[in-house]
């Protein structure tokens, strides 16, 4: 076996962020980041009630251990104590072809596999269980999903956070279509010391969870590197911006507007379209994506410009259980990084009324 291809193929998995993928197929349970690394617990098979079992560290390297089972080393390591129960360095030894083999084949590495008459790399084992594995891993993936739900960003003390900051509209975002009525509305406010344009992001009940910030000063790798900014640390994943101030709306409409940003939703309200939310991003997270299905309303995305049909879909493939429409602009309205209520009222309604399709 070729040695050398060891740490090259290591640090492919932590390039490509491929530790979580090397988890799920080894059939760990409550696979979770956590800081600078994954912790999980043992398959099941294992009957281990222990969470934090396995860890691996995302660096380079990828230390790895199983704490519960006293193994420790590299992500090697953990995969030859998962697959063949080995313990010791000696015993990884001699089963390190096999561990080697196992991550080429999943990730399709086949240049890093070598042909050897002592091991039959491509012969499957028979698996008597495989009817089941679409249940199991159906079950996991409820498991981990159930894990985010439960999460909660911490609370701010409102009056705290809000007394460092000047309660006055910005021209700034006024230049960017945002009148003075919504930017109070939304609260809008200014930050002196980080010469940033502040709102508030709430959680689903209503309660102070961060800060984002918009830099308006004149340094250009500021401007260039951290326009954008959440002022208090928190995961945007499990909140859509705006909901609890759209949800009556919703429910009144039957429809959900989705938008990529924060200002798109402040525009569409500022049109009279107060049924609008927003991911904070372009990618629709797992618990994102549960929250638009519990609301029980057909959901719509807005998406900019440069989102293609086959992103959208991929964004809506996790909504089964509801109806989804796109506004795709086949009329040509807007430039190619616009979000659909860049350029005025008229534009955005003509973009509901005639290019809204299932997706």
């Amino acid at each position: 076996m070729n040695v050398n291809d060891l740490p090259i193929i290591k640090e492919r998995i932590f390039d490509e962020g491929l530790v979580e993928k090397i988890l799920e197929e080894l059939e760990c349970e409550y696979i979770k980041p956590v800081g600078n690394r994954y912790e999980a617990q043992l398959p099941e098979r294992f009957h281990s009630n222990n969470r934090r079992s396995v860890q691996i560290k995302l660096t380079e390297t990828l230390p790895s251990a199983v704490r519960s089972k006293g193994v420790s080393g590299d992500i090697y390591a953990v995969i030859g104590y998962i697959l063949y129960e080995v313990t010791e360095f000696d015993e990884l030894k001699d089963v390190l072809h096999q561990v080697k083999a196992w991550v080429c084949n999943l990730f399709g590495w086949t240049e890093y596999l070598e042909i050897r008459d002592d091991f039959e790399e491509v012969v499957e084992k028979r698996d008597y269980l495989a009817f089941l594995r679409p249940t199991q891993k159906a079950r996991k993936k409820r498991k981990r999903l159930q894990t985010m739900r439960d999460k909660e960003n911490q609370v701010l003390d409102k009056e705290s956070v809000f007394s460092w900051y000047r309660a006055i509209p910005h021209e700034n975002f006024k230049d960017d279509g945002i009148n003075v009525r919504t930017q109070r509305i939304f609260e809008v406010m200014f930050d002196e010391t980080t010469m940033r344009v502040v709102f508030p992001i709430y959680n689903s009940n209503g309660e102070l969870v961060s800060i984002k910030g918009r830099y308006v000063g004149d340094d250009e790798w500021v401007l260039d590197e951290i326009k954008y900014l959440y002022l208090y640390s928190f995961d945007k994943s499990i909140e859509l911006f705006n909901l609890h101030r759209a949800l009556p709306y919703i429910k009144k409409s039957g429809e959900v507007i989705v938008f990529e940003s924060e200002k798109s939703v402040m525009k569409a309200y500022q049109y009279g379209f107060k049924n609008c939310v927003a991911i904070s991003g372009s990618e629709l997270s797992p618990v994102q994506a549960h929250m638009l299905i519990m609301l029980g309303v057909d959901i719509t995305f807005a998406f900019d410009k440069d989102m293609d049909e086959e992103h959208v879909k991929k964004q809506a493939k996790q909504i089964r259980t509801r109806k989804c429409f796109w506004i795709k602009d086949n009329l040509g309205l807007l430039e190619e990084k616009d979000a659909p209520v860049d350029k005025g009222k008229i534009a955005w309604i003509k973009l509901v009324n005639e290019c809204r399709s299932v997706i």
